[in-house]
């Protein structure tokens, strides 16, 4: 399904308006200048990234790293993303290279849960095994890891309300953005803006083009995928964790079936393993506790529907869990697989994902399979080859001094249930970022760059290095 302003406007007449509420209702948006009877002053940066997560972190510290000065908005009040308030702290996809490797390493030296680093754990962080962190930290280690860069701000529960754009021929300019703040607004101009919310919803705002929910296989000539779309999104899960209460609780195995994991073991929580793992005797463990579908994950009803649902699920496991002598730690969100992806100058395909393609304009490798919850694919084509992310699937199209980055950059709904995990939206973060640093520093816009120069960038930065068997 593609919307976009300009087009809503024109077909809303002859449309169901109920069937465009829940997608529109956060995506209208008007061309605005400056707050006048703002207390702020107006802020100015060199580069602005929307979202403190997996690829939002990256994107701002390649960018700082490059000598701009950068501004990181996230309206949490952590930043993190994911593995601190969904608690998807489990490593899946590669490669993990950059930023990302840094992050991990840092986690397995000081952070491991067996209390010392694992001495498996390789320099591209994989060897078989499942490693995980506690969500707390994760946090610190993003917070170190912005800490030590002196080009770049962090502002925390700073929501963006509005994008600041002026039209600019057949293109839209996006200058900067709006934030909410105690005593009203506070306008933060850019030379170049990252929507990297995993939402899209600052790129929606900027009356980008959407992409959202199942495509027909025909809509982007993909040899897999339905005949008819059926527009819905990957369900969502409610992780949680569980940890020892009672001096001699053992996990309940049996009864919870094959949901959870311990870090620095091969295996899953299951039937199979269980004398292994009540011999290794962990005592914490993470779960995939619940999963629900969400009709739309626009929609704050229905994603309040939808957790609720979760919750109904999780009471009697987390009730198992207290009575056989475990604590539940509940994430604070329900993790959200899908939603906004934004159009860009190409779209990412299932079929460039299964035949392991490699554009010219690679600026991010991308290993995992096709992961689409809720969606039944045929089991040969599941594990994937190694393919490229296309720099043409940052631009969305018609924008101007704006880039996407994660998962929410262009591609189809099975493309884009393997490129979403943390390593790969991690890679595409700091190429967005290493990107608009030379945009900003040479004053030029998004498409004039020499995406060549940009390769080199991020090949002496080792993010091309993850081949090799080294994955």
């Amino acid at each position: 399904m593609n919307i976009d302003r300009r087009s809503f406007v024109k077909g809303v007449s002859g449309l169901t308006l109920g069937a465009f509420t829940p997608l529109m209702a956060s995506e209208s948006h008007k061309e605005v200048g400056l707050s006048k009877k703002s207390p702020y002053e107006t802020l100015r940066f060199d580069v602005i990234v929307v979202g403190a997560g997996a690829a939002g972190v990256p994107a701002a510290v390649a960018a700082a790293r490059r000598g701009v000065k950068v501004v990181l908005l996230e309206e949490d009040m952590t930043p993190g993303g994911a593995p601190v308030d969904m608690y998807v702290t489990f490593l899946c996809g590669m490669p993990r290279v950059g930023i990302f490797n840094e992050i991990i390493q840092n986690l397995n030296l000081n952070h491991t849960l067996a209390g010392s680093p694992s001495k498996t754990f390789g320099k591209f962080g994989f060897e078989g095994k499942n490693h995980w962190w506690m969500p707390s930290s994760v946090a610190q280690v993003v917070y170190e890891l912005i800490g030590n860069e002196k080009n770049l701000t962090l502002m925390c529960g700073a929501r963006v309300e509005d994008v600041i754009i002026k039209e600019k021929g057949n293109r839209t300019q996006v200058q900067g953005v709006r934030i909410v703040r105690e005593k009203g607004m506070q306008d933060i101009l850019g030379k170049v803006v990252i929507d990297a919310t995993g939402t899209g919803c600052v790129a929606a705002k900027a009356g980008c083009q959407v992409m959202y929910g199942s495509e027909a296989k025909s809509d982007h000539n993909e040899s897999v995928g339905l005949e008819v779309s059926d527009g819905k999104v990957q369900s969502c899960t409610w992780m949680m964790l569980s940890q020892r209460l009672k001096k001699d609780a053992v996990l309940p195995i049996d009864e919870l079936g094959i949901n959870g994991l311990e870090d620095d073991f091969e295996y899953w929580a299951s039937k199979k393993y269980k004398a292994e793992m009540l011999q290794r005797d962990a005592g914490i463990y993470l779960h995939w506790g619940a999963t629900v579908s969400c009709k739309n994950t626009l929609d704050p009803v229905e994603l309040a529907a939808s957790q609720r649902e979760c919750l109904t699920q999780l009471i009697p496991r987390m009730k198992l869990l207290y009575e056989a002598g475990f604590m539940v730690h509940l994430a604070p969100r329900m993790g959200v697989r899908e939603c906004r992806r934004i159009k860009g100058e190409y779209i990412l395909t299932v079929d460039d994902v299964i035949q392991g393609r490699m554009p010219d304009d690679k600026v991010a490798d991308a290993w995992y399979a096709l992961d689409a919850w809720g969606m039944k694919l045929p089991k040969e084509i599941l594990d994937t080859p190694p393919y490229g992310i296309p720099y043409r699937s940052l631009i969305p199209v018609g924008m101007e001094g704006f880039l996407t980055a994660g998962r929410v950059i262009s591609g189809t709904k099975l493309a884009h249930s393997s490129y979403r995990v943390q390593p790969i939206c991690a890679g595409i973060g700091q190429a967005a970022g290493t990107a608009a640093a030379m945009i900003a520093a040479l004053d030029t816009d998004v498409r004039s760059i020499d995406v060549k120069v940009l390769q080199q960038q991020l090949s002496a930065d080792k993010m091309f290095d993850g081949y090799g068997g080294n994955f």
